[in-house]
């Protein structure tokens, strides 16, 4: 290793960042900084013995820092292993300058375990404490180059926060002493990226006040639905903070007519005290299925969430963790369950698949059957969760999840859930091609008049009406 090695703690999500970070140090150090990130270690190596032994090593931490709800305990694992070492006298004596470096965004409160430490807040402050860090090893740089390059980082360093994978977000805060009573607060907020609050309410900002909102719908005398659209996402607020699911009904028309639905997605107190709505932004694609009999339009609803649930599951999440790295084992623990619940989401708030009506779609026999396999859902769902070391929420934490026992009872979860999605889409389809089934003389006869219409129309000698 080099004489000052550097260590990049980050989440999965950042490795893009962290790779960037990792080449320009070595690059502007002239090879003189050796930087580790965890994507260095070779599949199949003891990816913890690895870890240790780099923290032991390294004479510098930089934590790169996201976002507050996001679960950061092996990153703070990871900077409290570095900061025990450095208060052992021996390694402290013979490794000067340890030091520990928290990259975060400049709106974002400092992590409470590291909330002693001065943050790295912009492209200034990281560019002079790699000056600070270089002069003290004594490393020859060119303090331009340096600059220009952390200069191109800064957007996915400390540029606003977005998530990663699903739909667009809408946020709502909120400072949650201010809810009283069935009333909106004055510091309720909308954020989000400035493409999707231009799309929803047309303007071009990346943050819009909710009284400002309800202002400019009176002031235009709604003509998008707007009215009701308030009126029932201050609804689904409330009653997100006593606890309470409510589905979005209403389809808001935005910018050039078209059509979205927001759907919440999480609700939570932060430690700052802030209240935040997470909402799915979904882009509908025309109105609602008309000419359909209940039961109809409850199997056809079934068939396309049980596509998505292939398309975004069962064909994304494979079983190869032997060959993951940590952080990607962890990237895969966060997003299965994200996944499966913006599926369960966007299902209800469809609102389509009544279950009476979904099961008399089928005769006796095969209704009885359709009725057992939904019944297994749950039991994998929670034992999928069970797998990655998360409660039947998918959300609280139990375990380390996908290690020793774990694998084997995620292959099997997944391996039955996928069983179940093929049966599942196999009797949907199949009912489906019955209701929609001719026989072959029906069809032989319609075939003769479709002919004899084409001939008809292509005519030469065929007039058409003054």
């Amino acid at each position: 290793m080099a004489s000052a090695p550097v260590f990049i703690s980050h989440r999965a999500e950042y490795a893009r960042i962290a790779r960037a970070l990792k080449k320009i140090i070595e690059v502007t150090s002239q090879g003189q900084l050796d930087v580790f990130i965890s994507e260095d270690i070779p599949r199949g190596n003891d990816w913890r013995e690895a870890i240790e032994a780099h923290l032991n090593a390294a004479q510098s931490l930089f934590l790169i820092y996201g976002a507050p709800y996001e679960d950061w305990s092996w990153c703070f694992y990871e900077t409290g292993y570095f900061a025990a070492i450095k208060a052992d006298p021996a390694v402290k004596a013979g490794a000067p300058g340890r030091q520990i470096y928290c990259l975060t965004r400049p709106d974002v409160a400092a992590p409470g375990p590291l909330a002693h430490l001065q943050m790295v807040t912009g492209t200034q402050d990281l560019t002079k404490e790699l000056m600070e860090l270089y002069e003290r090893n004594n490393i020859d740089f060119d303090a331009t180059e340096l600059r220009a390059d952390i200069a191109k980082l800064e957007k996915g360093l400390f540029g606003p926060l977005r998530q990663f994978d699903g739909y667009a977000r809408l946020y709502l805060t909120a400072q949650d002493a201010d809810f009283t009573g069935t009333q909106m607060p004055a510091s309720a907020m909308f954020t989000g990226d400035r493409s999707v609050l231009g799309d929803l309410f047309s303007i071009g900002s990346s943050s819009v006040a909710w009284a400002d909102v309800v202002a400019r719908n009176l002031e235009a005398g709604d003509p998008n639905f707007m009215s009701k659209w308030i009126d029932e996402t201050a609804d689904i607020i409330m009653a997100a903070r006593a606890s309470r699911f409510e589905t979005a009904q209403t389809v808001l028309f935005g910018r050039g007519g078209r059509r979205y639905r927001t759907l919440l997605a999480y609700a939570r107190t932060q430690g700052d005290g802030t209240y935040c709505c997470e909402f799915l932004v979904i882009d509908e694609v025309g109105g609602p299925a008309t000419g359909l009999t209940s039961q109809q339009l409850s199997l056809f609803s079934g068939i396309r969430m049980g596509y998505r649930f292939r398309s975004d599951v069962i064909n994304k999440f494979s079983n190869d963790f032997d060959t993951l790295s940590e952080q990607e084992r962890r990237a895969r623990i966060q997003e299965i369950p994200r996944t499966i619940e913006d599926l369960t989401i966007e299902s209800r708030a469809h609102g389509n698949i009544n279950m009476d009506d979904f099961l008399a779609a089928f005769d006796d026999a095969e209704s009885d059957r359709m009725r057992r396999l939904i019944g297994y859902w749950p039991t994998l769902k929670r034992e999928l969760y069970r797998s990655l070391g998360l409660a039947e929420d998918g959300k609280t934490v139990t375990g380390p999840g996908l290690t020793g026992g774990d694998l084997e009872r995620y292959r099997t979860a997944f391996g039955a859930m996928r069983l179940l999605n093929i049966e599942f889409l196999s009797r949907c389809c199949g009912r489906v091609a019955l209701m929609m089934k001719r026989s072959e003389q029906e069809l032989s006869d319609n075939a003769r008049k479709l002919e004899e219409a084409v001939r008809t129309l292509t005519r030469p000698d065929l007039k058409t009406a003054a």
